[in-house]
């Protein structure tokens, strides 16, 4: 259970808006009848770099059952190549989790090419530094989040969902499967209205043993649906709700509730 909401956390800090020069964004995440989290983002980016952070508290039920405070950030370069709408390289992915028990800390470091190279992590007073090596030839991201900002940064120029990448970070091996779904007219919470969006799915699918991961189970067999809409003043692409339809607590959703273009 905790791993689907840290998923959704470093998700969401991802699919605000990735083109925009900075934003502020609030979202609330529920599964089942419970009121799960909520999230705060902070993005800046230029023309050649990228930089973001989000911070999530668990609520209500959620913080009593299992108190939790997490922040996470992720920087790295942004550049045209050829035969690709644009490149994603990281340099830093950052993190930070307190529970009941244990402070956590976590930074990944990526080379020149934007592979993995080390992991340095804590927990408590613990430290201890990893080389993340053996990086499979078929791996074409670094971590989850470097693949949503290539995902709506295209989307940004092409209106497209589809993307397909491989991950690996040393421990984890997955693949991520991004295809659209046509458009839909429907009521959201964000704007207060119906609204004409994009409708895209999402696909997990586990290429190493993770026992330990429920998201992993739940998203290869199903899809995580996200909408997206267009602002009409800035032409950017931003979300207006994501959902699991069935986890084993119930339906997953994280509805925004506000969003700021600075």
């Amino acid at each position: 259970m905790k791993k689907v909401f840290l998923f959704w956390f470093v998700f969401c800090g991802f699919v605000g808006q990735v083109h925009a020069n900075g934003f502020e964004q609030k979202m609330d995440v529920s599964i089942g009848v419970f009121d799960a989290a909520t999230i705060v983002l902070d993005y800046k980016a230029t023309s050649a770099e990228y930089q973001i952070s989000a911070e999530v508290k668990t609520a209500n039920f959620f913080d009593t059952l299992y108190p939790f405070v997490g922040r996470y950030s992720s920087k790295g370069s942004v550049f045209e190549t050829k035969g690709k709408v644009r490149d994603i390289l990281p340099e830093t992915y950052q993190t930070y989790t307190k529970s009941r028990n244990h402070v956590r800390t976590k930074t990944i470091l990526y080379n020149d090419e934007g592979y993995a190279y080390q992991r340095i992590s804590t927990k408590d007073e613990n430290k201890n530094v990893v080389p993340i090596t053996g990086v499979p030839k078929t791996a074409d991201a670094a971590d989850l989040q470097t693949i949503f900002a290539e995902l709506i940064g295209n989307f940004n120029q092409t209106r497209s969902c589809h993307l397909e990448r491989e991950v690996y970070d040393g421990k984890k091996h997955y693949k991520v499967i991004a295809q659209d779904q046509g458009t839909e007219n429907r009521y959201f919470n964000l704007l207060k209205r119906t609204e004409n969006s994009y409708k895209c799915s999402f696909y997990i699918e586990n290429l190493k043993d993770n026992n330990d991961n429920i998201l992993w189970d739940v998203s290869a067999e199903t899809p995580i649906y996200f909408w997206i809409g267009i602002d009409q003043v800035s032409k950017l692409p931003y979300v207006l709700e994501i959902r699991i339809d069935s986890t084993p607590l119930g339906a997953l959703k994280v509805i925004p509730t506000s969003l700021k273009i600075k």
